[in-house]
């Protein structure tokens, strides 16, 4: 017990700096929001303006307005931030492949077995861009905290709503009275993320991190069916359209400030020690097939 209790102590004496690179967010208004939803956020590059631009022709029909949040650019990090960010290998933990980006170099990612004490990591091939997106959730969840929000939505900007998204309004409801107000902390708008051809893609698996290990490893293969409408899951690709209640916010909050960022988001959310994850068994807004990304690489750069 003693040794867990320094163990906790060296990890947030050590990572004090990822909170430090969370942007701000400023002017917003009483537009964003809906039913049982007190802020809806949208993710959205600088660089990507059509992108934004295109969800909220689809969204307005509907009287979904979302908050546009400048997204943090991972391609324009410093390698100060980057190395901030990411988990620095300490001698208790688990070697496994990952990535580096040395400081004073190129900004190329340095792919190798995690074993260098003091140097920063990430997961394997894990890009500068990854980085960007994951800070983006983080700063977010930030604001929606400090905020006092109880409910939000947040997406990304590459979604297409399926059926009227006001629906999910009702979908909170039912929620609700099935598992109670504070039985869940992330609801999925749509059943899984689908690849270029529109196919859904199933996860059932963890990304495996260098300084925490789940206690439960067969928690991520849940998939039951609670009701016609609802699926309790326990873990997905995709953070393109997730409702984030106030416990949710924490628990994602709270595991990244201790444990630093080392895997994409959506690998990231489910491994919080008792998070719940559902989702619905109908699409209602889900991913565009194939949509243009920055993820990789900064594509919005034209040759």
């Amino acid at each position: 017990m003693f040794r867990a209790i320094l163990v906790f102590l060296a990890i947030a004496t050590a990572y004090a700096d990822v909170e430090d690179h969370f942007k701000p967010i400023t002017d917003k208004s009483d537009i964003h929001k809906m039913r049982n939803i007190d802020f809806i956020y949208m993710i959205n590059l600088d660089e990507r303006p059509e992108k934004y631009n295109a969800c909220i022709d689809r969204l307005a029909p509907f009287g979904i307005h979302p908050y546009r949040f400048s997204a943090v650019n991972g391609w324009q990090l410093t390698l100060e931030a980057i190395n901030d960010v990411g988990v620095k290998y300490e001698t208790w933990m688990t070697g496994v492949m990952g990535t580096r980006y040395l400081l004073g170099g190129d900004k190329e990612p340095h792919h190798e077995y995690i074993e260098e004490p003091g140097v920063t990591y990430f997961s394997h091939c894990m890009s500068r861009g990854a980085i960007g997106i994951v800070l983006s959730h983080l700063s977010i969840l930030q604001d929606a905290w400090d905020s006092g929000y109880e409910t939000i939505w947040v997406m990304e900007d590459d979604v297409v709503p399926i059926q009227d998204p006001n629906l999910l309004s009702e979908l909170i409801d039912r929620l609700d009275a099935l598992v109670g107000e504070g039985g869940w902390d992330i609801f999925f708008t749509d059943q899984d993320t689908k690849n270029n051809y529109g196919m859904y893609v199933p996860c059932t698996g963890f990304g495996k991190r260098p300084n925490f290990h789940p206690h439960n490893e067969a928690r991520f293969e849940e998939r039951t069916n609670l009701s016609d409408d609802f699926r309790k899951i326990g873990a997905r690709f995709g953070a393109y359209s997730m409702i984030v209640r106030r416990s949710g916010m924490k628990k994602i909050l709270e595991f990244l400030k201790s444990h630093q960022v080392f895997l994409p988001y959506d690998i990231e959310f489910p491994l919080p020690n008792g998070i719940r994850l559902f989702s619905v068994t109908e699409d209602i807004v889900s991913t565009q097939p194939g949509a243009i990304s920055d993820n990789g690489a900064p594509n919005y750069i034209k040759n």
